[in-house]
């Protein structure tokens, strides 16, 4: 089977993220376990090869991240007949395949609050124009990682919505690999204000009243971080991290007590399923995508505020035996976000129920 994604950013992309890591992922085992023939269309970004090849998928990159949408359609339109399926991956906007009888909606979560959150004033333009594209779609087959989406779409009039979650790559970590000595929480995200990176540290600044030798760890970057690091200088116990590598990046997963995702809203929160690999559990944001991937009470916490997470975490980090519980369910619960499960889900949901 030959399969064109269409996608703003993908996986060697600097300012990629989640969704480019399920994009890849799925891709790849489409390519690997069913033998299909993958091209992803994605936009360009600084010292890019304009193809290139990466674990047998094809990439091919032209346009920024604004006109990759108008390049991908006209590219789609022109090769629909050499594809068997097309996935317009929608972030915001879509590629505009919706007529096209081949395609298939591939969408992580819609936008809503991010566009004002981000763009201020001028987002209320996209804020009013996402429904009515994404409308367009909704008689599309349609993929999505969570219920929460799934609700929303539904709300708009979709009909055929399928739920391929996320998953992770990590195996249960090696035993020998202890916790820090202090409590450490972490930060794991891009540094922008949709994942409401300063509340993390409003958070750990209400634990550092109670306990002195609490810890900040901040991994990732954008464009947030100068204001970050100027914030942090206020108070001891911040380490930023930047961008690290994968295997750095499960190190500091391992190391840590407790995960901080305070987002606006997330797709799923594949971060959140990453740390709970490492048996780290999670203390996220009563939003969107969040209520998916935390089981509140099992492997982690859903709050409404920097108070109620800071609480929450005295709560752990004061019971040891409850904190020990909790992380020994992140491990047992991370078991069900494989990918070779989910790559086997998109392709009998999907490749196989469309009509060829």
């Amino acid at each position: 089977m030959r399969i064109l994604i269409l996608n703003r950013r993908d996986i060697a992309n600097p300012a990629g993220g989640g969704a480019e890591i399920y994009t890849h992922e799925i891709a790849r085992g489409l390519v690997d376990k069913y033998q299909c023939t993958v091209m992803v269309f994605t936009s360009r970004f600084k010292d890019c090869a304009a193809e290139e090849i990466i674990d047998g998928i094809q990439y091919v990159r032209r346009g920024n991240e604004v006109t990759v949408h108008l390049r991908g359609f006209l590219y789609a339109l022109k090769n629909r007949k050499k594809f068997d399926r097309i996935i317009d991956e929608f972030n915001g906007i879509g590629f505009f395949t919706f007529f096209l009888p081949n395609s298939i909606l591939l969408i992580h979560q819609l936008y809503k609050e991010f566009w004002l959150r981000e763009l201020g004033l001028p987002g209320i333009l996209p804020l009013i124009l996402e429904p009515i594209i994404l409308r367009l779609y909704r008689e599309k087959a349609t993929i999505t990682v969570s219920h929460s989406t799934k609700e929303d779409l539904e709300q708009m009039g979709f009909r055929d919505v399928n739920i391929v979650m996320n998953a992770t790559k990590h195996t249960p970590p090696d035993t020998s690999v202890k916790k820090n000595n202090d409590p450490t929480l972490i930060f794991l995200g891009r540094l922008k204000s949709t994942k409401r990176p300063q509340d993390a540290i409003e958070i750990f600044k209400r634990v550092k009243e109670k306990i002195p030798t609490v810890r900040l760890w901040i991994m990732g970057r954008g464009p947030e971080e100068e204001k970050l690091k100027m914030i942090a200088k206020e108070t001891d116990g911040i380490t930023f991290w930047g961008w690290v590598e994968e295997e750095k990046k499960m190190l500091l997963l391992k190391q840590s007590h407790l995960l901080l995702v305070p987002s606006v809203r997330e797709g799923f929160g594949i971060n959140v399923i990453e740390a709970a690999s490492t048996g780290t559990p999670a203390i996220g944001y009563d939003v969107h995508g969040l209520r998916d991937s935390i089981r509140h009470g099992e492997t982690g916490y859903l709050v409404n505020s920097t108070d109620e997470a800071a609480l929450k975490i005295f709560e752990l980090l004061g019971d040891k035996r409850r904190y020990e519980k909790m992380s020994s369910n992140c491990l047992y619960y991370s078991k069900e976000f494989d990918w070779g499960k989910r790559v086997d889900e998109f392709w009998h949901k999907i490749c196989l129920k469309m009509k060829a």
